[in-house]
């Protein structure tokens, strides 16, 4: 018997997508063979899904979740076991509630994997409770307190607001911003989101949370100065792998910045 389907929103942004589908094989065991892949539908639906940000500070009034459920729904009906939704800021309480009771009331046959809570479960598996977090996203992403649903156990580290205007910008800009130039990027953009990890090494992050899924694109690498950097599309997709085929799961071993890990 074949293992489940994973399912993936996609559009929010556009490669964003592409992205967690990519990473979803990138942490699956194959034979070496394409019949050793799990079976992933991609929806790139981003015509459909409203801007999170713009939605959460107010400037449109049509809730992305609506957008959200239809390609969850579109996906369900072509056989998804498991979903996942390539954006952060739409995990947003005023977007992601919404959206699961939707999910709930028509009673849709999948499992919709949460990108916020799976990342608090990452970090306190393999780095413990108590790290300092430092986190770059949007400026919707702040504002809805998207992952001030880690609080508690996770300290989290927030920018400046000069640097979270830079982060946005970076993001966002349409001359230069990584939405308009996805492949290749922009220097100003990749160094903007450089000096912004930088700032948050300064304010004592021990792990630094990529928390657009642009930014990964701007900061491939698993650790900057020391500092680990956290994808959470990354998360998600191992997530997705473990639940659709535990067994097909690669090892992850957190040999990156191992002072983290000493409580250094």
């Amino acid at each position: 018997m074949n293992p489940p389907i994973i399912g993936i929103v996609g559009g929010v942004g556009p490669y964003a997508g592409l992205d967690l589908n990519r990473k979803v094989f990138d942490n699956t065991i194959t034979d070496g063979t394409d019949q050793g892949h799990l079976e992933v539908l991609l929806f790139s639906a981003g015509i459909r899904i409203p801007d999170r940000s713009d939605y959460l500070a107010g400037r449109i009034s049509e809730n992305p979740a609506e957008g959200i459920f239809q390609a969850v729904r579109t996906l369900a009906r072509a056989g998804a076991g498991f979903v996942a939704i390539a954006c952060n800021t739409a995990h947003s309480p005023e977007i992601i509630e919404p959206l699961k009771k939707k999910i709930k009331d028509l009673d849709l046959n999948l499992e919709l994997v949460d990108m916020i809570e799976e990342t608090g479960l990452f970090i306190r598996q393999y780095y413990g409770r108590g790290v300092k977090t430092g986190l770059l996203a949007t400026e919707g992403t702040y504002k809805s307190g998207v992952y001030e649903r880690l609080a508690g156990d996770i300290e989290l580290v927030i920018p400046s607001r000069k640097i979270r205007e830079l982060v946005h910008r970076a993001i966002y800009d349409r001359t230069f911003g990584i939405k308009a130039f996805s492949n290749p990027l922009t220097e100003q953009a990749v160094e903007d989101c450089r000096s912004a990890v930088r700032h948050l090494t300064d304010k004592g992050a021990k792990l630094v949370i990529l928390g657009c899924t642009e930014l990964p694109l701007a900061l491939p690498e698993q650790s900057m100065a020391g500092v680990a950097l956290l994808d959470p599309a990354w998360i998600t997709a191992r997530a997705l792998v473990s639940k659709a085929a535990p067994d097909k799961l690669k090892e992850y071993r957190p040999e990156v910045c191992p002072h983290i890990l000493q409580g250094e």
